[in-house]
């Protein structure tokens, strides 16, 4: 049976990398929101999250994939098609961002063809596969809603952000843009979020000192004068993926602050 038969909206959602931080938090609004959720995670903390999370109501589900293989992505939507009977809403929030041990980025020179291209699959191709997919699915049913999770560092320089992974999160960008042109005459949207800097687990690693230290730096530059929640940029992304947001698509939402947009 369809998860999305039980549930108050009748709608179900997928969430890349929800075992955590941002994705996390999406999950968590989503599911306030109504909507069935699975998280799509390569951490096995996926099972643990769903099972605290899920009621009756509202189910949480799990499903465990590395999406830098496109073999587990294939994996991943045949699941979801079979036990879920498809998806109403994706999330593609996964990413990565290699750093030195220290914290710090690393410069072009230092970044290898293996790494860049490990990058590029994690944070585009993985997004460019299930989006494909998706938007097949979400054609047949004349409605739709894909967000996909960028950045600030696609937008603008960034000296902290290395280059793999300014120019993973700018392609997500334009990607995006094409499949709202391609997806739109069949009811769905497709629009980007591009959080600037958000407190996270992830966030806290730098090479700059301290966590605290870190987002107390970077806060002196946002004219809000503070860094965003994970909770911020989850309700950017409910909103997307809302009724609210029928006529909004290939757009990009920028979650900074002021900084930027």
């Amino acid at each position: 049976m369809s998860a999305q038969a039980t549930t108050p909206t009748g709608r179900i959602a997928v969430v890349t990398g929800g075992a955590s931080g941002i994705g996390l938090a999406t999950v968590r609004r989503l599911q306030e929101d109504g909507h069935a959720v699975v998280i799509a995670d390569r951490s096995e903390a996926a099972h643990s999250v769903a099972q605290e999370l899920s009621t009756n109501e509202v189910p949480v589900h799990s499903e465990i994939a590395d999406l830098a293989s496109p073999d587990d992505i294939d994996r991943l939507t045949s699941t979801i098609t079979t036990t879920y009977g498809g998806l109403d809403i994706l999330v593609n929030n996964a990413g990565i961002h290699p750093k030195r041990e220290d914290g710090s980025h690393f410069p072009i020179k230092e970044i290898s063809l293996d790494q860049w291209n490990h990058v590029m699959t994690v944070n585009l191709t993985a997004t460019f596969l299930l989006s494909k997919w998706a938007m097949g699915v979400m054609k047949e049913r004349g409605w739709g809603r894909i967000v996909n999770v960028s950045s600030r560092a696609g937008r603008m320089y960034m000296p902290i952000s290395g280059a793999h992974y300014v120019a993973s999160k700018a392609a997500v960008i334009g990607f995006t843009r094409t499949l709202a042109g391609e997806c739109g005459p069949y009811g769905v949207t497709a629009n980007t979020v591009a959080p600037g800097r958000i407190k996270t687990p992830l966030s806290d690693v730098s090479g700059l000192g301290s966590s605290q230290n870190l987002h107390e730096v970077f806060s002196q530059s946002v004219p809000l004068r503070r860094v965003g929640t994970a909770d911020e940029l989850a309700a950017a992304v409910s909103f997307l993926a809302s009724e609210d947001s029928s006529f909004i698509t290939g757009a990009v939402l920028d979650v900074n602050g002021g900084i930027f947009g």
